[in-house]
């Protein structure tokens, strides 16, 4: 069965964990990320929220052990849907939200490519100085 679905144990499962922590990825682009581009403040909104983007993914990524690319590009969709909300604010137009929507989006595959390579290469490098085994 696919890692996304099959759950054992206790908690919130790697479904349950990227739709919460994409809901709050989410919730704060639509509050957050609207409050600080009214400020006009040129690349505060970028530094703020890509910051908040790897603190989430980050997240995500280390409490779904099963599939943890799965989940943080799952995260990043559900984030993208709830920036939709902006367009429920007066005076915000298309541009204005779509260009975050798909800065979200390539952050999640960012974060989603990064936390599979993390998780396949764990433990695989060598330490430098330890005497190998099997060689004179």
């Amino acid at each position: 069965m696919n890692g996304m679905i099959e759950h054992r144990g206790f908690g919130p499962g790697p479904l349950g964990t990227a739709v919460f922590y994409g809901a709050l990825w989410g919730l704060g682009e639509a509050g957050l990320g609207q409050a600080l581009h009214l400020a006009h403040v040129p690349g505060l909104p970028g530094l703020v929220m890509v910051s908040w983007a790897v603190l989430i993914m980050g997240r995500v990524a280390s409490r779904s052990r099963s599939n943890a690319a799965g989940a943080v590009f799952l995260a990043g969709v559900v984030a993208a849907a709830l920036k939709l909300l902006d367009l429920l604010v007066p005076g915000t137009g298309l541009p204005a939200v779509i260009n975050p929507i798909q800065a979200i989006l390539l952050e999640a595959l960012a974060g989603a490519v990064w936390a599979r390579f993390h998780r396949q290469e764990k433990g695989t490098i060598p330490v430098r100085g330890r005497p190998q085994t099997g060689r004179p």
